[in-house]
Formats: structure tokens, sequence, C-alpha cells
């Protein structure tokens, strides 16, 4: 039948070549559609495995028979394996082809011989086959079939194994062709596309694929998919012969996937999922990858896992995911096994039985033959969240090492804080310093300079190394990688006088995702009056960014509290669920437990803040619920207790202070006080609280401390202030030197705490040092460099020195006159202050009421003990008319704005009347 079919083919070349146009180079577009039949119920072809799959099935054959399985895959994966890799699979070819005879009758000497020469040249050992002439021994046999035939043809054009023979080579390859060879036909007429006139081929070129592709579509047998798949791909590629055709290359893909071949079901789904050549359509796409899946199709079995999971052309459905990722794994797969870590990682904090499954995905796959390296990362991570920091050291360092081994660079900043969260010793700081230097000039992790310079400032034991530390932080400043902090005046005018440069940073560190920037960048557009478009953009973006709300409230918060506006920063403490960062939520209680003492709703928000951070470990948060207790009469040691063992388990540098402080021994102080060295943040404040406790428990580092503090302050003269302190109480020579030196320097850069602090030093009777004179001097000093704005809480002061040193001030300054002059301007406080000195002038009659117009201005302005002592001034009738509902309405926003006593009163007040 296919003889007579190519007879008539050749008859109409032959009719056609007249009308040939020699010379053409490209490809040429033929139309040759699939057949319309009926498919079967069944599946027709043996399908085509991925290569790995093949490559895994004749690893594990045993090779002492070939397995059940048609003799046309066995054939087809021996030639697979020939061709991923002679050498590698060259025991297992040899021993199929050994084996052949047994489930192939006709496989004859002919064959074996041709398959032996295959092997042979895939194996490089041209010369030998030409050597022993194998190729013409083939050569002499007659009848060849016409695969071997255009095989040996391209043997000799390309004189592979035997001497080049082209024009016999040519005449053994249109022999193939007229015997219906699909590859000789294509390459014939490949050759008469490139301009080429080949004797006895004169078929012109779109007829000789019809040819070919006809001869390929054959019989409905297990070879068909390979066949059909053929053509296919001859129109998928654009190749020399045939014009790129996605429809038609589609069409013949999805028969093949009809009659059963899981590897084009894959490509028609990869044609829709790309919908670069096509059309997308999701039904097709969903039903091919299903059947490609199904099939046993890796890619599409992942595929279809991710589909489900993410929820992108049908409805999210884990179960299903899991279900495609599960058959991945079991095949061999690591990939599956990775997503499903993946979807477990998202699920991990949904429940204990989501949290075990993800640590027992990473666990199975870092006993894998080539586990990622990130596996061992994400393990250390996990369980050092679950059991804690100090507690999880042994296995979390052995993981990270692990991780940072194979290569993973972000496991490497896990590591080095894991190295030195100890208090390191010289062989673990080599060991960061050279994994963080690399990480800088080999990989660009900009990030590991800051911890660079935390080494050498903070964690060297001689001391800090200022030279190197500040090397790293000018490298720091330059990279641009330092996060922008702004204080509550700087942001408030930053919409004012704008800097493009701040702008600039605020705006790339936003886009970072720094939630701090982020609330900052926000701040400034709100107040620039930019569009609702670019206002929802950022607000959408905050909302999606983990802590960016809390932060949003914390900069609300601080600017209220820096216009003096208590009630206002009360207002503005987040009630809400969302987690609050312990810095914010460090700075909402103290500002309740200080402000609001007395008030219980107010000391349980705090409480309410704090307990998650305690639960943490954070030292500082269990410190606060301590103040909370006491304040409300209760233990505070039972407090420590209760979160003691949070602290040991995961507890930050200033849990570490308070375990070491309540250690038993000196042993578990010492380490203590080596856990609070590596866990410190190398901050102002950490510094700080290292001082203050090794001043009690560390005499001869306390200096240390006190160096790297100063470092830090730079010119935040307020810092060097609270750092003289502490040099004052080491109480030796040198250090009170050093102490009077920084107040001094402070004092000369207009530092109102400087002055404060040698008013004292000088006001202290029992000291040597008792100076009044130059106590009076110093306030006189600072009175006068103050501006009027600031000159009450300057003047507040002096209700709390020595009458000695208010009469050497009073000598030389009308302190009434000050305040006169501040409240003229607007200042609660010295409007309040000036009412209080005017009631205690006998001698003006008229001076009760005065001071009760200045006592209610400064009320009204939200002074909230001039609300107090308003409401008082109403009671008693003192410069007004009494007025209960007065008082009591004053008494009230007194309370509300964190006045003590208004608090308390109204509390015995309420209670009196319920009674």
């Amino acid at each position: 039948m296919i003889a007579k079919t190519l007879a008539r083919l050749l008859l109409l070349g032959g009719m056609l070549a007249a009308t040939a146009t020699p010379g053409r180079s490209e490809p040429i577009e033929v139309g040759f559609m699939p057949p319309e039949i009926e498919i079967p119920k069944t599946a027709v072809c043996a399908p085509r495995i991925s290569d790995e799959d093949v490559i895994t099935y004749w690893n594990n054959w045993d090779r002492k028979a070939l397995p059940k399985r048609s003799t046309y895959e066995t054939i087809r994966d021996m030639n697979r394996l020939r061709d991923i890799g002679a050498k590698r699979f060259e025991k297992i070819i040899g021993r199929m082809q050994e084996l052949l005879p047994t489930i192939k009758a006709n496989y004859t000497d002919e064959d074996a011989l041709f398959d032996k020469v295959k092997l042979m040249l895939a194996l490089g050992q041209s010369d030998e086959v030409r050597k022993q002439g194998l190729i013409q021994k083939l050569l002499a046999k007659k009848d060849l079939s016409t695969g071997i035939a255009n095989t040996l043809a391209d043997y000799l054009i390309q004189g592979k194994g035997v001497d080049p023979d082209r024009e016999n080579g040519l005449n053994l390859k249109i022999h193939a062709a007229f015997g219906g060879n699909t590859d000789a036909i294509l390459d014939l007429a490949g050759l008469t596309i490139r301009g080429e006139k080949i004797d006895q081929w004169d078929i012109e070129p779109e007829l000789a694929v019809n040819m070919a592709f006809g001869s390929l579509v054959g019989a409905l047998d297990e070879g068909i998919c390979d066949r059909v798949g053929r053509i296919a791909r001859e129109y998928d590629g654009g190749g020399d012969i045939v014009k790129a055709n996605p429809v038609t290359s589609l069409a013949w893909y999805r028969l093949a996937a009809d009659l059963g071949d899981s590897y084009a079901a894959w490509k028609v789904a990869e044609y829709n999922l790309l919908s670069e050549k096509i059309v997308k359509d999701n039904k097709v796409l969903l039903k091919y990858l299903t059947m490609a899946a199904d099939g046993g199709n890796m890619t599409a079995i992942l595929e279809l896992g991710r589909t489900y999971a993410e929820g992108s052309i049908v409805d999210q459905d884990l179960k299903k995911a899991f279900y495609y990722y599960r058959i991945a794994e079991k095949a061999g797969n690591q990939v599956g096994l990775v997503r499903q870590i993946r979807l477990h990682e998202k699920m991990k904090d949904a429940s204990p039985e989501d949290a075990a499954a993800y640590e027992a995905g990473l666990r199975k796959v870092i006993e894998r033959k080539s586990p990622p390296p990130w596996a061992f990362a994400r393990l250390a991570r996990l369980i050092q969240i679950r059991d804690g920091v100090w507690q999880s050291m042994p296995e979390a360092r052995m993981l990270l090492e692990k991780a940072v081994e194979n290569g993973d660079v972000e496991s490497r900043k896990d590591f080095v804080d894991l190295l030195l969260r100890e208090s390191p010793d010289d062989a673990a700081l080599i060991k960061a310093i050279d994994l963080l230097t690399d990480s800088i000039v080999n990989h660009g992790e900009i990030n590991a300079i800051a911890k660079l310079e935390r080494i050498y400032l903070c964690l060297t034991p001689k001391g800090p190394e200022l030279a190197s530390a500040s090397y790293w932080s000018h490298t720091e400043d330059t990279a641009g990688n330092e996060t922008l902090v702004l204080n509550a005046t700087q942001a408030e005018q930053l919409s004012a006088v704008p800097d493009p440069l701040v702008i600039a940073t605020l705006q790339t560190q936003a886009l970072y995702g720094r939630a701090s920037a982020m609330a900052l960048y926000q701040r400034y557009l709100e107040s620039t009056g930019h569009s609702e478009a670019v206002l929802k953009f950022w607000q959408a973006r905050a909302e999606g960014q983990p802590g960016a709300t809390a932060e949003a409230a914390l900069l609300q918060f601080k600017l209220n509290l820096g216009r003096g506006q208590l009630a206002q920063a009360k207002q503005s403490i987040p009630l809400g669920d969302e987690p609050i960062s312990p810095d914010a939520g460090l700075s909402f209680a103290r500002f309740l437990i200080e402000n609001y003492a007395s008030d219980k709703q107010s000391l349980e928000l705090a409480e309410h803040i704090l307990q998650p951070l305690a639960d943490q470990g954070f030292g500082r948060a269990v410190s606060l619920i301590e103040e909370i207790e006491a304040a409300q009469s209760h233990s505070p040691s039972l407090t420590r207790d209760a979160y003691s063992e949070a602290m040991e388990r995961r507890g930050d540098m200033a849990a570490q202070l308070l375990l070491a402080e309540a250690a038993s021994d000196v042993a578990n102080r010492d380490k203590y006080y080596r856990r609070a060295i590596g866990s410190q943040r190398c901050d102002y404040d950490d510094s700080m609280s290292l001082a203050e406790f090794a001043i009690r428990k560390y005499p001869q580092d306390a200096s240390r401390w006190l160096t790297i503090a100063t470092h830090i302050a730079a010119d935040d003269q307020w810092r060097k202030v609270k750092i003289g302190e502490l040099y004052l109480s080491l109480n030796t020579q040198e250090s009170v030197k050093t102490a009077l030196h920084m107040f001094d320097e402070a004092r000369s850069k207009g530092e109102a705490a400087a002055y404060y602090r040698l008013v004292r030093y000088y006001s202290d009777s029992k000291s040597e040092a008792y100076n009044p004179r130059a106590a009076g001097d110093i306030f006189v000093e600072l009175l006068q460099r103050s501006d009027t704005a600031a000159m009450p809480e300057k003047l507040l002061m002096l209700n709390s020195v020595k009458p000695e040193i208010r009469r050497q001030v009073s000598l030389r300054v009308d302190i009434k006159a000050l305040y006169e002059r501040s409240a003229n301007t607007g200042q609660p406080v010295a409007m309040r202050e000036l009412a209080k000195l005017m009631l205690l002038d006998s001698k003006d009659s008229r001076a009760a009421g005065k001071a009760f117009v200045w006592m209610k201005q400064a009320a009204q302005a939200g002074d909230a003990e001039a609300m107090y002592l308003l409401s008082q001034s109403y009671a008693i009738g003192s410069g007004t008319r009494p007025s209960l509902q007065e008082a009591q309405l004053w008494m009230r926003k007194a309370a509300e704005a964190g006045n003590p006593d208004a608090a308390h009163m109204l509390v015995l007040t309420e209670a009196g009347t319920g009674g």
C-alpha cells in the first residue's frame, strides 16, 4: 500500500519538477493537518517519559532479563540512553543489545551489528569502526531496511567510521527515501530547498514533505505517538524545512495526546500556559494538563500542583496540590518535596499540625542526596523560634554550618549571629569576620557591613577597635544602607523644608519594605498634598507590610509627645491585634507607666502591650511589667519568675542581664553576662545597660561599655550627659574628671541636661565639690541662654534645688518676669507657674483673679496640672465664683490628661458617690 502511494507521489513529483523553484533557502509552508479519526477508548501508543525517568528505570534494572514491556519501548529506551550518555550507560546498553533476541524474534545479525556500530560511534570509537570495516560489512548486506540505509548514508556523507563518499551516500539516501523513510525524504527536501541539484531526485520540496509526513502517520500502533509527535515538532520549531505553524503543531500534539501520549498532552498544556503563539483556552489547558499529569509527565505533575496551590485557573485546592506534589516526591523528584515545604511554610502558623508538617518536610529534604542549602537554614530558624535561640544552639549551629558549606550566602548572616551570640572567642570572631567580608566583597551583601561594625565596636574581647568600627560605619553610610531614623521634630519639619536626598532615601527604603521608612514617607506624602491615587498606592503597600501600621502609630505617638500633648499621645497608641515591634511596644508601655501610673485602665493597656513581648523573652518588657506590679502593690519577683523560662530559652540582652542579676552563683552570672554581651544590638541603650550592670558586678568592664556608648553617642549631648552620670557613679578621681569634662562639653553646646547635672553636682552639701555660688552661676547662665519658649521648663528646676541656690538665682534674675514673658507667648507651663506665683503674692488684692485667668488659659491649652488646679479654684471659689459642675468637669479632664492627683481624686469621688 505504502509502495503504491509513493509511486503515485513520485509520478506527481515528476510532473511538478518543471515548476520547481531552484535556489530557495527559506523554510516552506506545508499545510498538513491531522486526519479526522475516531479516537480509541484506550491509549494506543507507548507514551514518552522523561529522560530522568528513563535513567531511573534502567539504573534500577537487575540486568538478568529484559523487563516485561513492549519491544518497541525497550528499543526506544536503549536508543535514548545512547543519546543521553553512551559512556555513562555503556554497560546497560551493551547488556540490552545482548538480550534483544530474547524478546524480538526477527532481531537479525544485521540489526545487532548496526546497534553495535551506533554504540561505538557514540562512544567516540570512529577509528575502530573504520579499522574493523564494520560499516562496509553492513553496506555489503542486501535488502537493508530503509532506516539502516538512511543512517549508513549519513555515515558515508559525513565520513563517520568510514571514508567519506558523498555520492554513494546520497544514492543510498535516495534509495531509503523511495523506500518511504521519513528522515531520508526530509533530508533530501532540505537539500533541495537550499538550492542543491540532486540527480535522481526531482520531487518538489512541498510534495516531499507531504510524502514524509504521510509516511509518518501510518497505522495506529504503539509507535504512532512518536511519529505524530515528530510532525508536531517539525511545525513547532520552525527548522530549515518546514515553516513554523503553532496551530498545526498544536493540532498534531492534541492528536498524540488523545492517543495516549502524556508528553504531547503536556505540550498542548504548555502552548496554552505560555499563550505566546495561540489564544489561551483554560478549559483545554486544564484538560490536557491533567491528562499529562495523570500519564506521569513530571513537568505536568508539578505544574498542575502549582495550579491548584495558587488557584490561578481553578479554585484553590491545597489537598489536590499536595496530592500531585506527593506523586512527584514518590517518583523521586525533589521539586515535589520542596513545593510541599513551601506550602507548609505559608501554613505553619495556622496550627501545630502544619508546623509539624513543615518541619518534617525540611528534615526529609536535608536527608536527600543533594539537599538545597536553604533547607538547613530554614530548619535552623524554625527550631530557634520553637525552642528559643539559646536552647537550640547546638542543633542550629550544625544546620547553619551545613547551609554555609553548601554555598547558601543568605544563611551566613544567621550563622554569624549564632557564632557571636555567646560572647565569642577569637576563633569564632575570625570566622565571622571572614564570612562577612567575603559576603561583602564577593556577593555584594551590604547588610553584612553593619555586622562588621558591630563586631569591631562591641564584641572584640580586648575592647572596642574604634578605627575599624568607624571604617565600616563610613562604608555603610557610603552604601546608603543604614535605615534613616528621624526624631519627632525632624519628621514634623519634613514637609515644611523637604530635603530631596532625605525624601529619596525614604522612598527607596519604603520600597524595600522597611516599616519605619514607610510610615515617615506616607506622612510626608499626606502633608504635602499628593494625589489620592498616590496615597492609596502607599496605603495598600503599607497594609501588606507587617509592622507598617504600628510604625505609623508610633510616629504619630512621638509627634504628639514632642508637642507635649499627652492625651493625644495616649489616644494614638494602637489597640488592635496587629503585632507591635518591641521598640514600639516598649515606647508605648513606658509612656503609660510614667504618665498614667495611677490610672488602672492605662496600666492594664500597658501590661496588655508588654505581655507578648515578655513571652518572647524581651527583658525590658519584663522589667516594665515589674514596675506595673509594684505600682499595684504586687510582688515584682513573681513577675520575673513567671517569665524566667522564656528569658532562659529566647531572652535578649536585657533578659540575660536580669538572669545574671538573679544568678545564684558566679558561674551562672558569668554565663548570662557573656550571653548579654553576645546578644546586644550594639546600640546606645544596650551599651548603657551593660555599663550600668558592669559598674555593679564587673567594674573592670565599665570603662569598655562607657567608651562604646560615647562613640555611639557622637554629638548627641543629652546622651553624653547620661554617660557622664555613669562615669560620676564610678567615683574615682579619673572617672569624676571625665564626667565633668563631658558635662562641660555638653553645656558649651547648650544642652540643658548638662546644666542640671552640674547644678546638682555643686549642690551636694555632702560632697567636697559643694559650691552654691557656682551652682547659681550655672543656673543663671542656663536661663540667659534659653529662649522664651523653653524658659518655663528651666525655671521649674528651681523648685527642686536647695534654698541657698534659689536665693543665688533670685538675686540676679526676676523669675516672675521671666514666667510672665513666656506666658504672654502662649506657653501653658509658664501660665500655670505664673498663676501659682501670683497666688503667693499677699500684697496684691487682685492676685487671685489674675491667677485664675492665667490658670484657665493654661488648662485650655492642655496643661494637665493646670486643669487640676483650675478644678480646685472652681471648687473653693478662688478668683472666681464657686461652681461644682465646672470643678467636676475640669477634674475629669485633668484625669484624662494624665494628672495622677486628679485621677486619684476622681476615683475617690466616684467611689463615694457609688457608696
